[in-house]
């Protein structure tokens, strides 16, 4: 299941940008910190 998860949130980054950012910022609000895609988050934070 945990890869299946990953996999999705790696699709969504790749696939559909605005979304995943979206989604992210989303899931930082209401604490939702297991289902955040951390690997793209620092990716694009340490541009």
């Amino acid at each position: 299941m945990t890869i299946e998860i990953e996999t999705n949130r790696q699709s969504l980054y790749e696939t559909d940008y605005l979304r995943w950012l979206e989604t992210t910022v989303e899931k930082l609000q209401i604490q939702d910190y297991s289902n955040i895609d951390w690997e793209n988050l620092i990716e694009k934070s340490d541009n």
